[in-house]
């Protein structure tokens, strides 16, 4: 009798121990599960991965122009990669703080968008044509080098003191176009695109002037100029005297060039700078008998923010809101 109660008492204690082991054992099998999937994702690509001190969960997908395929990153990884891709790190914090605001923005604003049957369905292109660039970790690696880690810590630091703010206009996401150098004064998107924009027009960056790389001259041969410009159906006769086939030029005060007459055949400025690979089109033009030469003034099309000009604020003692404020004239910085 006594050897039966123990017996029974034995297997009451086992049907208690024993679910309490299954589970325990389930737990730490399901963690090493957990663990080893992000391991290899970290050595896949960054599709999934968040970085470091990240708290986002949503995320971008973008389309890599150079393999035609999406990518799925994190928001703050977006962002640090579009700022990468679209500004020196070199420049001041509070200017990268501008554009890390100015490049989500874009983000969210084109996430929203139900046209994206040019981009395989992503919310955003890496081509800085089409909307902005974006480099991706591996990417960074390879430009940054030896300096990686420096920049990389200074990206991020940069990103988390303003993630999650965005700028909107009458409460909708704005479109934030910005550029290399201007004129010294920015240009208005009317004077681009032809659609006026409120809060893209016309402001002082008188900082541009100051830039090493403001000014730059393209020299174009006789040959060279009428194989270009037949590109643009204007037939150019090669006995002709250059001088006398350039006409006159119509400028917006930033001074690009919203008209310019060559051969009697009316062109805009972005024409020219397009087929001759100008680096804006604020331009002026001087022609000998057999030579062509562009006097171009900054760096892009000039609208919105300005990045060397925001750089320069910045070392002048401007915030990022001053800055952003300053360029998109009547916008309002959310979060």
């Amino acid at each position: 009798m006594k050897n039966y109660l123990i017996s029974i008492i034995f297997i009451f204690i086992s049907l208690i121990i024993t679910p309490v082991t299954i589970l325990s054992s389930g737990i730490t099998e399901s963690k090493n599960v957990v663990s080893n999937n992000i391991q290899s994702e970290n050595r896949e690509e960054e599709t999934t991965t968040i970085s470091s001190g990240d708290t986002t969960t949503d995320t971008i997908t973008v389309f890599l122009s150079d393999t035609k395929e999406n990518l799925a990153v994190s928001e703050f990884e977006y962002v640090c990669g579009s700022v990468a891709a679209e500004m020196p790190l070199m420049y001041h914090e509070e200017a990268l703080k501008a554009q890390a605001i100015a490049c989500y923005t874009n983000s969210l604003r084109l996430k929203n968008s139900k046209n994206k049957s040019e981009i395989n369905g992503a919310d955003i292109s890496d081509n800085p044509a089409t909307h902005q660039g974006y480099l991706t970790r591996e990417e960074r690696k390879e430009k940054w080098g030896e300096d990686y880690q420096k920049y990389e810590s200074k990206l991020e630091t940069i990103v988390k003191e303003v993630e999650g703010e965005f700028l909107t206009y009458d409460g909708e996401y704005c479109l934030c176009a910005f550029s290399a150098i201007c004129t010294g004064t920015t240009e208005s998107a009317e004077n681009v695109w032809g659609e006026k924009i409120p809060y893209l027009v016309s402001v002082k960056s008188s900082g541009d002037t100051l830039s090493p790389q403001y000014s730059s001259t393209n020299t174009f041969t006789k040959s060279q100029f009428i194989s270009i410009m037949k590109d643009l159906d204007v037939s150019i006769n090669s006995k002709a005297n250059l001088k006398d086939i350039t006409g006159k030029s119509k400028t917006s005060k930033a001074g690009t060039v919203l008209k310019i007459e060559i051969n009697k055949k009316s062109l805009t400025g972005e024409q020219i700078r397009n087929a001759f690979s100008l680096r804006s089109s604020a331009f002026k033009i001087t022609a000998t008998e057999n030579e062509v030469t562009f006097k171009v003034s900054g760096y892009g099309h000039g609208v919105g923010m300005s990045q060397y000009g925001a750089d320069f604020m910045a070392r002048q003692g401007s915030t990022y809101d001053e800055i952003l404020k300053h360029y998109y004239k009547g916008a309002e910085i959310e979060k």
